[in-house]
């Protein structure tokens, strides 16, 4: 399951942290994630194009014969979808007017942008990182001494709010063995270095409101 990371593959650091993905016998992909394209656009990749179609090729009288065509794919026999949209035109047209690099670019500021908010929540006294980013999600928790598993999920939870009611930028969550995690996803174009700072500041703010 590559749908989120894969294409950070376009990176140096990206393929450092995926070293060994071309063992696999398949890939998923979502360029709506990582190339910044229109969202529903999803793909998979596959080492034996015959496993998809023994899986999905389907006859019926009122389909079109298209096995005696070797230079068509008939992308109803490898899928379940009979009918479709043109879903590659989203990816195709992108990379033929811009070429790779700005893509790459893109994702080479996300890996920085990640890594640079994970060094400034290191800082925050009162802040745990869980998981520090392999690529650019990362997640943390609240770290208050003398306070039992309940009490820090509750006020963690509480931070996630105040610094989501900010609307300026959005925090999601997790539970890893009953710990409640506030998690940051850095992957959209539109965001630089100053989303960031408005993070770091929203985050200490709301810090200083639940904890002090």
């Amino acid at each position: 399951d590559a749908a989120y990371g894969g294409f950070f593959m376009l990176t140096d650091r990206g393929r450092q942290a995926m070293r060994g993905i071309e063992r696999a016998e398949s890939i998923t992909l979502d360029p709506h994630k990582g190339l910044f394209l229109p969202y529903g656009t999803g793909s998979l990749l596959v080492r034996d194009g015959s496993t998809l179609r023994k899986a999905h090729s389907v006859r019926a009288v009122y389909l079109p014969d298209t096995e005696h065509e070797p230079d068509l794919v008939d992308l109803s026999q490898v899928s379940p979808e009979l009918s479709r949209a043109f879903r590659g035109l989203r990816v195709w047209l992108p990379l033929k007017m811009h070429g790779i690099g700005p893509f790459q670019r893109n994702l080479e500021e996300k890996l920085q942008l990640a890594g640079w908010i994970n060094a400034q929540l290191r800082e925050i006294e009162e802040l745990e990182i869980v998981a520090e980013p392999q690529l650019t999600v990362l997640a943390f928790r609240l770290r208050l001494p003398g306070q039992d598993d309940a009490s820090i999920n509750r006020l963690t939870r509480r931070l996630m709010d105040e610094v989501n009611a900010r609307r300026r930028v959005y925090l999601s969550s997790t539970v890893i063995q009953g710990r409640f995690l506030v998690r940051i996803c850095v992957l959209s174009f539109r965001t630089h270095l100053e989303r960031m700072q408005m993070a770091l500041e929203d985050i200490k703010a709301a810090v200083a409101k639940v904890v002090r």
